[in-house]
């Protein structure tokens, strides 16, 4: 029996993203009203990911969406069984573009970690730590976005998500022996952070970026298409950008986000990563 296609073993140019998890992704579109074309647009993906938001209006019209769905689970099932399906929160060790699992098997020019909520770089740190022994250098970059100290006990009052990077995730990495650069960016704006990054990037390295679970196809696709706008041939046989990530235990809504994920931002997530994929498609 062939394994169900996720994130995790997708593949651009080989599969469509309307196939991940069974179809999640239509179900999803028809659940809140949005029509995708048989090869959908990211434009189209955009609406969903608009439509979805926080998801409200998977709880606030659950009655049709069941009848749509021919289900009888609750809002939280629902949304639990679409991301249980993608794959979203599993693990990954993979070229970006073809899934092939050299992320284990080669040494790299250059890691790369970038910015986030406080959680969200100590995972992606974290994650780094153990392939280390395989990398030549270590590239931090983050933004100006000012930190709430409710983020974390390290996080202190004034402090950027640059300087948590220099502070903190620099000093995780201290000991490991290899060279870690610190970049700046006097911006909180995703696209300008990784515009930064790219910079930073020859066009012959190899690259592995170093995520997190349900972020990792949208965080490590950023990164390749601010490459590939200054070299263009960069990654074009998928040898080049590997990414890694660890896991994260799916949750009914109740808990913690530090802990466990929350099924109904999670949605927001599954239709960006779709959206990326899309974008990356010859």
């Amino acid at each position: 029996m062939a394994a169900r296609l996720t994130f995790e073993n997708f593949k651009v140019d080989h599969f469509s993203v309307l196939d991940i998890g069974g179809g999640v992704v239509p179900e999803m579109a028809r659940a809140f009203d949005v029509e995708l074309a048989t090869y959908p647009r990211a434009d189209q993906l955009g609406e969903l990911i608009a439509a979805v938001g926080p998801a409200k209006e998977l709880q606030e019209n659950i009655g049709r969406i069941q009848e749509t769905l021919g289900t009888d689970n609750d809002a939280v099932g629902i949304a639990q069984d679409w991301v249980e399906r993608s794959g979203l929160l599993l693990p990954v060790s993979r070229s970006y573009m073809n899934a092939k699992p050299e992320a284990g098997l080669q040494n790299f020019d250059l890691a790369v970690v970038t910015g986030g909520v406080r959680n969200w770089m100590m995972r992606r740190a974290s994650r780094l730590v153990p392939e280390l022994d395989r990398v030549d250098e270590v590239l931090l970059v983050a933004g100006n976005r000012a930190m709430k100290t409710t983020e974390g006990p390290d996080v202190e009052e004034g402090m950027t998500e640059a300087d948590y990077m220099g502070s903190v995730v620099r000093g995780l990495l201290a000991d490991s022996g290899v060279e870690v650069e610190l970049v700046r960016v006097d911006s909180g704006i995703g696209d300008e952070v990784m515009d930064a990054a790219a910079e930073h990037i020859d066009a012959s390295q190899s690259v592995l970026i170093s995520s997190n679970a349900g972020a990792w196809v949208q965080n490590a696709g950023q990164l390749r298409r601010a490459v590939r706008s200054l070299h263009r041939g960069f990654d074009e046989d998928g040898s080049q950008l590997f990414v890694v990530s660890d896991s994260f235990p799916l949750g009914t809504g109740s808990e913690p986000t530090s802990t466990h994920q929350n099924p109904f931002t999670a949605l927001g997530q599954i239709a960006r990563n779709a959206q990326e994929l899309v974008r990356h498609e010859s």
